[in-house]
């Protein structure tokens, strides 16, 4: 497979949610009359969002009936993955629904599959598989190509999911106290309904990227494929959610003092009940028990939240959960966890052997406290994860066959 490639490498000073570099122009030729339906429907351009923060766009500028097709390929910058704007030119194949870019770009040896997938009328999913195995998920939508050659660029770029506001309890706010919208992105059940709810939520993220938005699209997409309604909150003070963080940060002040831990750890209970209580009133969501995951402070959050309400949880799945790494001060939180939760609802804990805030001694300390306390948690401390393993959940290869496992345990169809 043939690549033309242009880097457009430049500090991260602009904003990256706007610049995604292209050619001067597009060669776009329309798709002759034999071409299949199935091939046609793959030409033109798309515009989206691709892992946590990327902007990208697929231009497919011809299609031949034997699903060959020549492609442009770009994306923005992402200060979460370190890449810098670039775009190629290059030839790609359209075969059982899916078109699929191959080979290594020059510069970037990291890539090696790209693929797109219809995810409904005008929509393509988008997954980059890497040579180490990782895959980064992304959603594009139609956009007029003309528009994209002249400069033009989306105010709103298309986002994996829905986003939604959910109503909050009144708060602190730099306007003083009242009503607040946390922001969550919806993924609607793929199947007919009535379908479980599941909760994901982010980690503290603390000290940068506070106003950005997660989508969790990886965690979430598997979750939408297993039957379940999704949402992905923000809690108070992130992304576009209304409300201070500060009681979630507080114990920074206070070198990790019960009272900051407390703190923050009260506030983000009463951020997951109001996600909870607008899910289960979506339309096609079952009643019931919801399951809860969530990365790093999310993770601990869905395994505190099952040890207070436990009749309120169907399950817990737990990537690199922990509210605070720097000593054993979160530990009785384990402990409480595990009494409240006892044998009622099931938990999952993903861990990696190189995660940069919590080591294999205070994972399983943690894990003592919560299971001789009578919890019941499965844990699994994954070996391989490339980088740093706190990030485990951008490599669902390493944790979806464990997890759906899990999953295979939970009576789904019972509310």
């Amino acid at each position: 497979m043939s690549w033309m490639h242009n880097a457009q490498s430049q500090p991260l000073t602009v904003d990256p949610e706007s610049i995604v570099p292209l050619p001067d122009k597009f060669d776009i030729e329309m798709p002759a009359p034999d071409v299949p339906p199935e091939i046609a429907r793959f030409h033109g351009a798309w515009v989206g969002t691709w892992g946590e923060d990327i902007r990208h766009i697929l231009v497919v500028e011809r299609v031949k009936p034997d699903g060959r097709a020549d492609v442009v390929f770009a994306h923005g910058d992402s200060a979460f993955y370190g890449m810098y704007r670039e775009w190629w030119r290059s030839e790609a194949g359209i075969a059982d629904g899916v078109l699929t870019i191959t080979g290594e770009a020059l510069k970037m040896p990291a890539f090696r599959i790209l693929q797109f997938a219809f995810d409904g009328p005008g929509r393509l999913f988008h997954t980059s598989t890497f040579k180490w195995g990782s895959v980064i998920a992304g959603t594009l939508a139609r956009y007029d190509a003309a528009r994209l050659a002249a400069g033009d660029r989306p105010i709103e770029w298309p986002w994996p999911g829905e986003r939604v506001s959910i109503p909050h309890l009144n708060v602190r706010t730099p306007d003083g106290i009242r009503p607040i919208m946390l922001e969550a992105t919806l993924y609607r059940p793929a199947g007919p309904g009535p379908a479980p709810l599941a909760i994901i939520t982010h980690g503290s993220d603390a000290g940068r990227n506070q106003l950005r938005s997660w989508p969790m699209a990886i965690e979430a997409h598997w979750l939408r494929d297993k039957g379940f309604a999704v949402l992905a909150l923000m809690r108070r003070g992130r992304g576009r959610s209304e409300g201070i963080n500060g009681e979630e940060d507080f114990e920074r002040d206070h070198e990790g003092s019960l009272i900051g831990v407390s703190a923050g750890i009260a506030q983000a209970v009463e951020d997951l009940d109001s996600a909870i209580a607008y899910g289960r009133e979506l339309p096609g969501v079952r009643p019931g028990p919801v399951l809860l995951a969530g990365q790093s402070r999310g993770g601990f959050l869905a395994m505190h939240y099952a040890g207070l309400k436990p009749g309120e949880v169907k399950g817990v799945v737990n990537f690199s959960g922990g509210w605070y790494p720097y000593g054993p001060v979160t530990t009785p939180y384990y402990a409480d966890a595990g009494r409240g939760a006892a044998d009622k609802v099931p938990q999952l804990w993903l861990y990696a052997d190189n995660d940069r805030l919590y080591d294999e001694a205070l994972i399983r300390e943690y894990y003592q406290a919560f299971t001789a306390a009578g919890g019941s948690a499965r844990l699994e401390l994954l070996h391989g994860v490339p980088g740093d393993g706190h990030l485990l959940r951008l490599h669902p290869d390493k944790w979806r066959p464990i997890a759906d496992q899990f999953l295979a345990t939970l009576d789904l169809k019972k509310p």
